[in-house]
């Protein structure tokens, strides 16, 4: 048998080449892998950072999901407008490496797909995109017959006239897959102008201004962005309200013909009565208000009223004039009893109406009319008192006060002594006031009570 210079068979030294060369591989593989895992792909879309994946395979898998995502969103096949770039980096100990749901959830919101579908043009722009040539040709019908069913709906309607200024067509487009919707987003679209919509949740302590100031709007524009608002001013907790200034794609003329009954106000006759006092008037033949029908051409743009034309108006039956008792007394017949200070039925009686718990009565004198001291004391203010404009408070001893608000001008000075009927001023609209009355209030120790209770009916 052959051997070699030092006594080993060949086919013994092949081995030992053979494993040590099986060695040398496995460890460089492993060395290999090693050395790869340093490294990750980072991914651009369109020149922005989207993340990074650990490698190529995992991009693909996660690219293929969502356009398969995508065109089942869609219905119909979609195409990858993206522009994708993966560098290999070692990345920072910090960074995170996408994967699985979110690695899926950050393509589907950076990824551009796009689809041949239908585009809405209005005077030459592309402005909404449905799925279907079926679905762009119901999108102006849709519209019209919606408005045509809001202007019916308060009855005693009959429409002359629907059109639109703006020339609409339909063409096949490629468009993004987020811009794509149905029939009713279009229709959205073309009347809000835009197919962004930002809605605030009113929190507690919040008020116009403030929602306004924060989301760079004025109030104006952002009370134009919510016509529905029923109280210019007031809010409720809870509430949404549309930061979105509708800017409309298109003009909706509409002329209508609506009747409806015009009341007339009835004359009202009033009696005297010095046995009663103010707040004991009663009504001793109610009134009946007259009716006429009436018939207006009404004009108007996108549903707001542009203008309207009396076309005729037919008396149906007069008015009937109301027979009213008010009592007059000022003064009490008990001696030491209080004084009504001016002459007038009560408007707003004490307690909880609508805009926040109201402290007092007012009384609906005649401006200029003479202010009086309900009771003897002395002035203690005589001037401007905020909300309550030009006021008079008196100190009547052992914790009582009365104070006169909304005065037109004041008869009284600080520090003055006046009885009981004394003019202490004159009825007025000064302060937050919405016409010409008292705002009369009685308190007992800093707290206040209905004044009511101190004047006993017929007393």
């Amino acid at each position: 048998m052959a051997k070699t210079s030092r006594g080993r068979p060949p086919f013994a030294r092949t081995f030992v080449i053979g494993f040590v060369l099986f060695v040398l591989g496995i460890v460089g593989t492993l060395w290999g892998q090693h050395y790869e895992k340093q490294f990750v792909y980072a991914v651009a879309v369109d020149g922005a950072v989207l993340g990074d994946v650990t490698t190529k395979e995992e991009w693909r898998t996660a690219l293929q999901a969502t356009s398969e995502w995508a065109e089942a969103a869609m219905g119909v096949p979609v195409a990858l407008r993206s522009k994708i770039e993966l560098t290999k980096i070692r990345p920072e100990p910090s960074e995170v490496v996408l994967a699985g749901e979110p690695l899926t959830q950050a393509c589907r919101a950076k990824l551009v797909f796009v689809s041949q579908v239908w585009a809405l043009d209005v005077d030459g722009q592309d402005v909404a995109y449905v799925r279907t040539q079926d679905e762009a040709r119901q999108v102006l019908p849709s519209l019209i017959d919606d408005y045509r069913k809001a202007l019916l709906k308060k009855g005693n309607t009959t429409i002359t006239e629907i059109t639109l200024e703006e020339k609409i067509t339909c063409h096949q487009a490629e468009a993004p897959v987020a811009k794509v919707g149905d029939v009713q987003r279009a229709k959205q679209i073309l009347l809000r102008g835009t197919d962004m919509i930002e809605v605030h949740v009113v929190a507690r302590g919040e008020s116009l201004w403030g929602i306004a100031t924060a989301n760079a709007m004025t109030v104006a524009d952002l009370r134009k962005a919510n016509p529905a608002l029923t109280n210019a001013n007031v809010i409720r907790i809870g509430q949404e309200l549309n930061l979105i200034v509708a800017d409309p794609y298109v003009s909706i003329r509409s002329n209508e013909r609506y009747t409806y009954t015009k009341y007339l106000a009835f004359a009202e006759r009033v009696r005297q009565d010095a046995a009663l006092w103010p707040y004991e008037g009663y009504v001793e033949k109610s009134g009946v208000y007259g009716r006429n029908e009436v018939t207006v051409e009404i004009r108007r743009v996108n549903g707001a009223e542009v203008g309207r034309t009396v076309v005729s108006e037919r008396a149906v039956s007069p008015s009937s004039t109301q027979d009213y008792v008010q009592g007059t007394k000022i003064y009490p017949a008990q001696a030491g009893g209080l004084v009504w200070p001016a002459p007038g039925r009560i408007t707003s009686s004490y307690g909880w109406r609508r805009s926040g718990y109201h402290h007092g009565t007012d009384i609906g004198a005649t401006y200029g009319s003479s202010v009086l001291a309900c009771k003897g004391g002395s002035v203690i203010l005589a001037g401007w008192n905020g909300s309550l404009g030009r006021c008079v408070v008196i100190d009547h001893g052992g914790g009582f006060e009365s104070t006169y608000g909304h005065l037109s001008s004041i008869a009284v000075s600080v520090g003055d002594a006046v009885a009981r009927g004394d003019c202490v001023g004159q009825v007025g609209n000064t302060g937050r006031s919405t016409g010409a009355h008292l705002h009369f209030e009685l308190s007992q120790d800093g707290g206040t009570f209905d004044p009511i209770s101190k004047y006993p009916h017929g007393g």
